[in-house]
């Protein structure tokens, strides 16, 4: 299953996902992953899946549901697809829908990764380090993947791109949340200039268990220092979309294998089947786990756990 939901987004409301690549392949492996570890590190794109099926499975997943955006995420770097670009074009040719990429942002040194995102209406890059040093320690790039580079590609980006850019930065405790480390991410937003910038902080389990959001003051200073920003610090809320699914054990397994679903969130998905104990049924056979998290139960697959 390529497209799912909708689903609750804290940034775009009722978003109906699209996932281009497999699993946990991503250019970047960043410590606070909500998909935990990254299993194929890349740069090279590839057409991973038929894009016509990918396609009529967005296209299977809209029928029938209402939403504010289709979402290209990916369970990793969606811009590694090599077909985002003939994805995007599509949907805007057969649905009324805006279209949002969410996207680490380091491939868009490459024309053709500019120019595949040219027709969405708002890119999501992520800014999380101001420098070579925490980015490497952060994101944990790719080889061939430089800091500067990759702030040049955004940059680039945005003085053709006529959509909006939203740019997103994710606060970690003792890495990225210091006054130098701040002031030092407000020069790179400054050369992107984007239209809003969120800050985030890790609320799902992260890739490494070190990892924990900063204190509540450390995000009100670093709002004064990026200026112009908008917290999504608080938990999602909202009704996941469950029409494509044919059981709950299906739509339990899809769904947190790509959104990590809090435990209330998982019991009220098996109840709309009126299948109550699933989520029950599926840990005791160790389809699902359940780790907490900041006082939080997280249920994600299995084959998920680190």
């Amino acid at each position: 299953m390529f497209a799912y939901g909708p689903i609750p987004s804290r940034r775009l409301g009722r978003s109906i996902g699209v996932s281009p690549i497999p699993a946990k392949t991503c250019s970047y492996a960043c410590v606070y992953c909500q998909l935990k570890k990254t299993n194929h590190h890349q740069i090279k794109r590839e057409s991973f899946f038929k894009k016509q099926n990918i396609f009529q499975d967005i296209q299977k997943v809209i029928k029938g549901n209402s939403a504010d955006y289709i979402t290209f995420v990916g369970d990793g770097e969606p811009t590694l697809c090599k077909d985002i670009g003939w994805l995007i074009n599509k949907c805007k040719e057969n649905f009324d829908i805006p279209i949002a990429v969410i996207t680490n942002g380091s491939l868009l040194f490459q024309k053709e990764v500019r120019r595949d995102l040219q027709n969405a209406d708002v890119v999501l890059p992520t800014i999380d380090a101001g420098t070579e040093d925490i980015f490497k320690k952060i994101n944990r790039p790719c080889k061939n993947i430089y800091f500067d580079e990759m702030i040049q590609g955004i940059v680039d980006f945005t003085k053709d791109f006529t959509g909006k850019i939203w740019a997103e930065v994710m606060l970690v405790k003792d890495l990225n949340d210091s006054e130098k480390a701040l002031k030092n991410i407000k020069l790179q937003l400054d050369k992107i200039n984007p239209d809003k910038i969120y800050i985030t902080t890790p609320v799902r389990p992260p890739a490494e268990k070190w990892v924990t959001p900063p204190k509540p003051e450390k995000i009100l200073y670093a709002q004064t220092i990026l200026n112009n920003t908008l917290n999504i610090i608080e938990r999602e809320n909202g009704n996941f979309g469950v029409s494509n699914f044919t059981n709950a054990s299906e739509a339990l397994y899809e769904i947190s294998s790509r959104h990590p679903l809090r435990e209330e969130q998982a019991l009220e998905i098996e109840n709309k089947f009126f299948q109550q104990g699933t989520l029950e049924k599926m840990l005791d056979h160790g389809e699902l786990t359940k780790y907490k998290y900041q006082g939080i139960f997280y249920i994600f697959p299995k084959k998920g756990k680190n």
